[in-house]
């Protein structure tokens, strides 16, 4: 049987603009990408009546948990700089628009979050680095 597997090369991490008709655009240079862990909350509703012993549960809160990515780091490009870009996105308040978009539309991952994480890493022998952390706020919507 042949596979039915892609490969994630071509996948883009997006932010939005915030405006009223709201654009998106690529984080420069992405190397790889985490999307969300959708877990979701266990209520134990285990009572005298519950039968032959088992405990019984119920479905409780979704969570979409964290996105990180890393990418080349680059302090002067528009999605990164301290203006318009990532670190600008750190030092605000404010939940964004985000989008993962995997390779020959095969879905798109959009979910709204905040920066937790905006880590440059500087080795000898590599390439600057940036880390960067993203917690989900809300419903994470795959299509």
């Amino acid at each position: 049987m042949t596979s039915s597997a892609f490969w994630a090369y071509g996948s883009k991490i997006q932010l939005g603009d915030g405006a009223a008709s709201e654009a998106f655009a690529d984080i420069a240079e992405v190397i790889d990408i985490t999307p969300p862990a959708l877990s979701r909350d266990d209520i134990e509703v285990t009572n005298e009546q519950s039968t032959a012993g088992w405990r019984e549960f119920i479905p409780g809160w979704r969570d979409g948990d964290e996105v990180s990515f890393n990418c080349n780091w680059l302090p002067n490009n528009t999605t990164q700089d301290e203006t318009t870009g990532l670190l600008e996105t750190f030092n605000d308040d404010d939940l964004h628009h985000w989008r993962i978009v995997l390779p020959d539309s095969a879905a798109t991952i959009a979910f709204s979050g905040f920066l937790t994480g905006f880590e440059p890493d500087l080795p000898l022998e590599e390439q600057g680095q940036l880390d960067v952390t993203i917690k989900v706020s809300g419903q994470v919507v795959v299509s």
